[in-house]
């Protein structure tokens, strides 16, 4: 895989709508992704020298089998290099993209959410912009009532490197500073992987090296409202916390129902 390249994917059990059909050109899901994409503004424009260069440009999706693993929809973009200064990880805007398309071929029963974002690509160090993109999003969470609230296992995988790992205690410590109450009631769970069995896997994180425990940070905690709203700020925060601490390598963001007592 490409330097530059985001890769989301969702997981679960998907029931495609009667009217779907994924034979019909209009309704694969990389034309929906795009035509979605288009809507935001998100989606870049042919190289022509304009500063409007967009968050992304397609590079590709699918469906997956619905008899096949735990991987219902994917897609895959590559990051433009910003025009203006840098924002928060484009994780929100990914997954909004990508729960419209899951809503619009079906119902998607999302059990968890995965990204793939190369941090070695961004420009190196903290930018109060990013943390800025964040904070200013917090309204929208703030009125939520509290049988929204949502129990999440979150994984940030840095592959072979122990760099997420290293970074957990300072990136939970900055969660915490800030008042938020979109993920709340954090605690470490370094025994836990939230990506592991959801198959198939990220493409550059495959096989047994990504499932090393050293190489991933992992928290529990409850998140304001289990949609793709919430998941993407969570996993833009998380990015954002990691790069401040210095990590400078591809990390995968998995986002996870908690099981339930007896599960």
């Amino acid at each position: 895989m490409a330097d530059g390249t985001l890769f989301c994917a969702l997981h679960g059990t998907l029931e495609l709508h009667p009217w779907y059909d994924p034979a019909t050109a209009d309704a694969d899901p990389y034309i929906l992704f795009h035509a979605r994409s288009q809507t935001h503004r998100w989606l870049a424009p042919p190289d022509d020298g304009r500063p409007e260069a967009g968050l992304w440009g397609m590079n590709d999706a699918g469906l997956d089998p619905l008899d096949e693993g735990s991987r219902r929809l994917w897609f895959q973009v590559s990051h433009q290099p910003p025009a203006v200064p840098r924002r928060a990880v484009p994780a929100q805007q990914m997954l909004d993209c990508a729960g419209a398309v899951a809503d619009r071929v079906g119902r998607l029963g999302l059990e968890a959410a995965q990204l793939l974002v190369p941090l070695q690509d961004l420009p190196p160090g903290p930018d109060e912009g990013s943390y800025g993109d964040l904070v200013s999003a917090l309204p929208w969470f703030a009125e939520l009532p509290d049988q929204a609230r949502t129990a999440v296992v979150v994984s940030l995988a840095s592959g072979t490197g122990t760099e997420a790992a290293d970074a957990a205690p300072a990136m939970a410590e900055r969660l915490r500073e800030i008042r938020q109450q979109v993920f709340t009631d954090i605690a470490a769970a370094p025994g836990r992987d939230a990506a592991q069995g959801l198959t198939p896997g990220i493409p550059d994180f495959a096989g047994a090296e990504r499932e090393r425990e050293g190489h991933r940070a992992t928290f529990e905690g409850h998140l304001a409202e289990w949609s793709y709203d919430a998941i993407g700020w969570l996993m833009a925060f998380l990015c954002e916390a990691a790069i401040e601490q210095g990590v400078r390598a591809p990390v995968v963001a998995t986002v996870r129902l908690s099981p339930r007592p007896g599960e």
